[in-house]
């Protein structure tokens, strides 16, 4: 028989007059603290993940990247003064910000989702 089922008037009046159905304890599941527990961490922790710290740029076309050229600077409408967002594949990990180290560009992580 499905989850719901169509009753009559009476029958749910009657239901309502005998009240609330008596609270079933949920079973608790055992589960993990920290994912180093799972029994698959060895081959899970090797796994490569692609993280990606992007800022869009809306007004961009195709006929600009055509054009690009060494040392060009892209202007950005995104806030200098904004974090931007850390994801692997769909799912936002964190913020972080660019700065340079030793002239290389990095991304420092400012916060966690």
């Amino acid at each position: 028989m499905a989850d719901t089922e169509l009753i009559s008037g009476d029958t749910a009046l009657a239901a309502l007059a005998a009240g609330p159905e008596p609270v079933r304890a949920v079973p608790e599941i055992p589960g993990m603290a920290r994912i180093e527990e799972h029994s698959a961490w060895p081959v899970l922790s090797r796994l490569t993940v692609t993280l990606t710290a992007g800022i869009p740029l809306n007004r961009f076309k195709v006929r600009d990247l055509l054009r690009l050229e060494t040392g060009q600077v892209i202007e950005s409408v995104w806030p200098d003064t904004e974090d931007v967002p850390v994801k692997a594949g769909q799912v936002q990990l964190g913020w972080s910000e660019f700065e340079v180290v030793e002239q290389e560009l990095a991304v420092r992580l400012t916060r966690l989702a």
